[in-house]
């Protein structure tokens, strides 16, 4: 691997090194083994880290988590019925279906209403699919042998990452949609 020169701002300070910084042969393997980091970090815990390693792990899992965070918001938007308007009628509807999704984390249930079918929502299958499946170059489909069986810890990602979004969020104006 050639190693890239680090770039200088104009104040002297260094530059993040970046994937465009390598030749095209280190790029490829640097490519590879972010994509395999992605799918340990969310299958695999992490043991004996160096501080510099932990750094640089917790900038990529902080990526993993802000991707399946705004993935989860567009399809909880969709899957609860949330809708866009800027009416203050839809707002309060908006926000009282946020509330009630909130309430015991109903959002895990199958049936959320009733509260059934404990972690059985197809939110759950969907996000993993829209994140990890979608289609043949995901990282799901080439490192599946990370995600077979599939870990409980991706199942807790998913439900955090829903339970982050902030429902009452999309409760509010929805003109951003």
């Amino acid at each position: 691997m050639v190693r890239p020169k680090i770039k200088k701002d104009l104040d002297g300070s260094r530059q993040r090194v970046k994937a465009s910084d390598f030749d095209n042969i280190s790029k490829e393997i640097l490519v590879t083994a972010s994509s395999i980091f992605r799918c340990l970090i969310v299958t695999q815990v992490p043991i004996k880290l160096t501080p510099s390693a932990v750094k640089m792990l917790l900038r990529r899992t902080s990526h993993v988590c802000g991707e399946l965070k705004t993935k989860m918001r567009s399809l909880a938007r969709s899957f609860f019925g949330f809708r866009p308007s800027d009416l203050k009628e839809v707002i309060r509807q908006n926000r009282d279906l946020a509330e009630s999704l909130k309430d015991g984390s109903s959002f895990v249930f199958k049936d959320w209403r009733s509260k059934t079918g404990i972690y059985k929502t197809e939110l759950l299958q969907e996000g993993i699919n829209i994140m990890w499946f979608a289609n043949q170059n995901d990282e799901g489909i080439i490192y599946h042998k990370y995600f077979n069986p599939m870990p409980i810890e991706v199942v807790a990602l998913v439900l955090t990452a829903v339970s982050q979004i902030s429902l009452k969020s999309m409760a509010l104006k929805m003109s951003d949609y």
